[in-house]
């Protein structure tokens, strides 16, 4: 059931989890969308971009990250889990030597 509105203050408070737990490895942008899971269930999609290819965190920091968020979500009684999405820019292959 998509159309559950993501408040200004919903996002304010996802941004600011997301920035203290992933904002080192270079965040650009935080995306929040009203989605929902494979089910059918209302859920919230968060893309988090980064600035460089090799920034995306590692398994642990990720899976931590998703858990703070989950719990700050359930802190403001919002009913919907969030999922989280890397979002890395693909590499720009280094230039050949001279042709």
């Amino acid at each position: 059931m998509i159309g559950t509105e993501i408040s200004p203050t919903l996002q304010a408070a996802i941004e600011a989890v997301i920035r203290q737990e992933l904002g080192r490895f270079g965040v650009s942008e935080v995306e929040v969308i009203d989605s929902e899971d494979a089910d059918g269930d209302p859920v919230i999609l968060v893309n988090v971009h980064y600035r460089d290819p090799e920034a995306e965190p590692d398994f642990k920091v990720a899976s931590e990250a998703l858990t703070k968020l989950n719990d700050k979500l359930f802190e403001l009684k919002e009913p919907r889990f969030a999922y989280i999405r890397h979002k890395v820019p693909e590499a720009t292959p280094e230039p050949r030597g001279p042709r």
